[in-house]
């Protein structure tokens, strides 16, 4: 090798090590902090997030835009409307202004503005980006589920099945699948069935969307079951399933199919009096729950729903006398107690209402009693009468007979704490989130570790509360016990906190 080339390949090796170190020596450039506050997001971490967004908003149109988003997943419409709009007037890149357009939608569904929701969300179908057109999908599921909230059920399954033929991101097919089966299930239980047990190919990204997904709730291997049961029962189960989803007018469809001389007729009827009347169609359902009663006296179930509707219209006599009916017909069930003390409940007759609690738990076989304890405990905490006196024993009643109950480990830590345990509280709401995560059994685990002054303990518990039910009671409870706690240094989340 002549002198040249050696001098060549010499410069060319130093140059490769000089590389070799940089890539081996020159500090990794640490997220953005926007980076850094999306993964607080996406990891759920929402009152972190919030607080990371706020601290960039004033120079940032795309950490405003978050800050909107977050305001509706906290159920704060009117505020996220007005965050999401001046986001998307300073100016926002075009996925970020599509996203923008999902969660404006939701905001105005929640603030009672279908019809301009559907107009907003029909702009999501512009899409010159692939990362704008994320949300075409998302959008139009959400549109489905606005026309199925209002009845329309023929539009539902149109923009549920438009939806479906879109790449969506991870989830968003399932829901709009199970709400779509669910349209089909009254007409066609073979297709809905096959529908169902279909499958999704293609999945894009959209984590950020993912909060409007989790609002949306249903239990596919319950419905596939109904689908599967034999067809004489299959319209009293898929009737239940649709009012308790508050589908009302598809209930009665299927309540009025069920045969009046089966075993399910009375109750099958009773459900269908109840339906008409949670449908709005009140007189109806109010008459044919009379005339049940009249013409079967002895059938609880139609008594205790007229006497529900009763409540609930403000007819307090009405009520009376058909608890007091049912209590006659029915002297020994723990349930005419348990009717009762609803009842004055309802009233505000604490004491009364108290009363009933204790005959219910008196007259419930002994296998039964943890689960009337427990009713009663909760009734003790909602209203704090004699809480500590007599819920304190009912609560730890229900605890015992009922030791793996998450309710019962939940109202234990709520009661202790009210009633000063604070060691308690803190034991039961550790039992109960190690069963499972739930915002109320959070809040109280902070509140409990609050009051005995282990405050590091007690923010990271009320934030886990917050960001467990961003718009809920209970969120709203803990950011107004994480505002009295003690102050701290360095609360901005960085990416390393990120679990």
């Amino acid at each position: 090798m002549n002198g040249e080339h050696r001098v060549i390949w010499g410069g060319a090796i130093i140059l490769l090590v000089i590389a070799l170190v940089m890539v081996v020596w020159w500090p990794r450039s640490s997220p953005d902090p926007l980076t850094q506050a999306d993964a607080l997001f996406a990891a759920g971490r929402y009152y972190e997030a919030l607080e990371a967004y706020q601290g960039l908003a004033g120079d940032h149109p795309a950490a405003l835009l978050r800050v909107g988003m977050l305001r509706v997943i906290r159920g704060e419409a009117v505020l996220a409307e007005r965050t999401l709009r001046s986001a998307m007037v300073r100016g926002l890149a075009p996925g970020d202004y599509h996203l923008a357009l999902l969660y404006l939608g939701q905001a105005l569904v929640d603030d009672g503005r279908v019809a301009q929701a559907e107009r907003t969300w029909a702009l999501l179908e512009d899409c010159r980006v692939g990362e704008a057109c994320v949300y075409r999908g998302p959008g139009r599921v959400l549109i489905a589920e606005a026309y199925l909230r209002h009845g329309a059920y023929g539009a539902a399954a149109e923009a549920y099945r438009d939806a479906l033929t879109l790449p969506m991101p991870s989830g968003w097919a399932e829901r709009a699948r199970y709400q779509l089966v669910l349209l089909q299930a009254g007409d066609d239980p073979g297709e809905a069935l096959a529908t169902l047990m279909a499958t999704d190919d293609v999945v894009t990204s959209g984590v950020l969307a993912k909060p409007l997904l989790s609002r949306l709730e249903g239990d596919r291997a319950h419905l596939r079951a109904v689908l599967q049961v034999e067809e004489g029962l299959r319209a009293q189960l898929l009737g239940q399933t649709y009012l308790e989803a508050g589908l009302y007018d598809l209930a009665i469809t299927q309540f009025a199919l069920v045969d009046p001389d089966s075993p399910e007729g009375l109750s099958a009827a009773a459900y269908l009096a109840y339906a008409h009347w949670l449908a709005g169609h009140t007189g109806e359902g109010r008459e044919a729950l009379a005339a049940m009663v009249g013409l079967h006296p002895d059938t609880p179930q139609a008594r205790a729903l007229l006497a529900l509707i009763a409540v609930a219209e403000g007819a307090d006599e009405v009520a009376w006398l058909e608890l007091d009916a049912l209590a006659q017909g029915h002297p020994q069930t723990p349930d005419r107690h348990l009717a009762r003390a609803s009842w004055y409940a309802a009233k505000g007759e604490y004491a009364q209402a108290s009363l009933a609690y204790e005959q219910a738990l008196g007259a419930a076989p002994f296998e039964e009693q943890g689960r009337y304890a427990l009713l009663a405990a909760r009734f003790h905490l909602a209203t704090t009468y004699e809480l500590c006196s007599a819920g304190l024993p009912l609560t730890e009643l229900a605890l015992e007979r009922l030791p793996e109950e998450i309710d019962a480990l939940v109202l234990a830590a709520g009661v202790r704490y009210q009633c000063s345990d604070g060691r308690g509280a803190i034991e039961a709401a550790q039992a109960a989130e190690a069963r499972e995560a739930r915002a109320d059994a959070a809040f109280y685990l902070g509140a409990a570790l609050a009051s005995t002054g282990e405050y590091e303990a007690a923010r990271a518990a009320l934030i886990r509360a917050s960001d467990l039910a961003p718009a809920s009671r209970w969120r709203e409870r803990a950011e107004l016990l994480l505002a009295t706690l003690p102050q701290r240094h360095n609360l901005t989340p960085t990416a390393d906190r990120v679990r």
